[in-house]
């Protein structure tokens, strides 16, 4: 059975997708790492790119963007395939934008032009001429023609319109107020836009619930539980066959549900095998490498029959390492070299058969000549470790710690398992870095936090402590007071 874990009792919002008790998925947003994928800004070309078709956008963020000449709303009604970027766009003129990918490293965030608005039924894109009808309708492809004909016949010629399965069920007057709503907002929007005077944000969205919803499409019963009420709420109301429950626990509810130890092996650079073989998985701005080792596994068999045995294990657990750490870009996939094509064959197979539940786009190209793997994967996001961790001070980059961010939020939800403890203060280590994280500026969420746990908190910073933490004691004020001053 499918479960979705929903964290909202603290400031870091955090969901886990459990398929039989094993975690296959999981995504978090800190305050300081909202997705921008979503928001609409009005932008400013900044400079044009003629060699790649492409230009870079002040957007009102502190890295511009890029846009391709595809996702230009006049190179896509223009129906040309040749002409050049210089055509459709020039330096200083602004756009609507809207941003698909998140910035990553170095790069910047990654927008179109194609402004997409939708609802539970419909998906509005302005700027191109378009219109799709989702492939999983009961009617089958009469029920499909229905609609397509409905959307041909209603659009106007700059539009895109894509029908949801939701829509199937649903009348031409549904159809109507959904079409008329999306156009409503996209010109408010406009207007909006046409009073400002320098690049900003327009449009944005609180992604968060709508990416706990989206979990519940490719199933059609599984579980939801959520510690927040009105979250509760929210997902219960839309929740459909799902059964939505409301966790009132005293654990942290990750904790409850058994996947915090899942996490914690989700972050390591070495995945064991049941076999005893194992991955090795490094990553890089540039590519993933995930190296495939026998390790303890001798096998009963000749040597290319254990080889392939391995290799089999590994493509099973790669895909779910891929989902689970949302790798992307280029992944290459080092298995232990096999002589026949057919188990080459197979392996490729049992990636796609396991890659099937993952809603980001995978490719697989094939095996080079040295034998690896080489896979491409749309990248949205930051990888779990990109938003979990950050170069390590003390190895120049080479490593790396967890956050101070994931640090705070971590002691937050420790300490909220105390709170009902009979004594009035807490005496905590850590760095400052992670006290600040975990304080706010000038400490402005000290009584928030003090009230939730329900005692003082006395933090004191140790020298040479990198983002870690250490609960020191409880107690009354006055002994927590007396032991601190004797620490300093």
């Amino acid at each position: 059975m499918k479960k979705v874990i929903v964290n909202l009792a603290s400031r870091e919002k955090r969901y886990a997708v459990m398929e039989n008790g094993k975690l296959v998925k999981f995504e978090t947003i800190s305050p300081n790492q909202q997705s921008l994928v979503g928001n609409i800004y009005l932008g400013k070309v900044t400079k044009v790119l003629p060699g790649m078709d492409a230009v870079f956008i002040d957007f009102g963020e502190a890295k511009h963007g890029f846009l391709h000449r595809d996702q230009l709303p006049s190179f896509q009604l223009s129906k040309s395939t040749t002409d050049p970027i210089g055509k459709f766009v020039r330096q200083g003129e602004k756009l609507l934008v809207q941003v698909t990918r998140d910035e990553t490293g170095t790069k910047g965030a990654k927008l179109t032009g194609l402004i997409e608005l939708s609802t539970d039924y419909l998906v509005y894109i302005h700027g191109i001429d378009y219109v799709g009808v989702s492939k999983k309708f009961e009617g089958g492809l009469e029920s499909q023609q229905k609609w397509r004909n409905a959307a041909i016949e209603h659009k106007n010629a700059n539009e895109g319109l894509i029908i949801r399965t939701s829509m199937e069920k649903q009348n031409l007057e549904t159809f109507h107020e959904q079409l008329s709503a999306l156009r409503t907002k996209y010109t408010a929007i406009q207007n909006k836009a046409a009073a400002l005077k320098s690049p900003g944000l327009l449009y944005s969205t609180d992604t968060f619930l709508k990416m706990v919803k989206r979990e519940t499409a490719s199933e059609e019963t599984g579980q939801i539980i959520i510690d927040d009420f009105s979250g509760y709420k929210e997902l219960e109301e839309c929740s459909g066959a799902w059964e939505a429950i409301y966790y009132k626990g005293r654990n942290n509810i990750f904790s409850e549900e058994k996947v915090e130890p899942q996490l914690e092996r989700a972050m390591k650079k070495i995945v064991w095998l049941d076999s005893g073989g194992s991955l090795i998985i490094e990553e890089t701005e540039a590519l993933t490498v995930i190296d495939v080792n026998t390790g303890k596994y001798t096998g009963k068999a000749e040597k290319e029959q254990t080889v392939f045995e391995t290799n089999l294990q590994a493509a099973k657990e790669a895909a779910n390492q891929i989902r689970l750490r949302n790798l992307a870009g280029i992944i290459l996939i080092d298995f232990i070299n096999m002589k026949d094509e057919h188990h080459r064959q197979r392996i490729i197979e049992q990636l796609k058969e396991e890659s099937r539940s993952d809603e980001m786009r995978m490719t697989i190209v094939g095996f080079t000549e040295l034998g690896i793997l080489q896979i491409t994967r749309k990248k949205t996001s930051l990888s779990l470790t990109e938003k979990a961790t950050e170069p390590c001070p003390c190895c120049s980059g080479t490593g790396k710690i967890e956050s101070a961010e994931t640090i705070a939020f971590r002691l937050e939800r420790e300490l909220m398992e105390h709170r009902h403890r009979d004594e009035e203060a807490v005496w905590v280590e850590m760095s400052k870095k992670a006290a600040g994280a975990l304080l706010g500026e000038r400490e402005a969420y000290r009584p928030t936090l003090e009230a939730a746990i329900g005692m003082k908190l006395f933090v004191t910073h140790p020298e040479n402590v990198h983002n870690k933490y250490a609960i020191k004691r409880f107690g009354s004020i006055a002994e927590i007071e007396m032991a601190v001053q004797a620490a300093i």
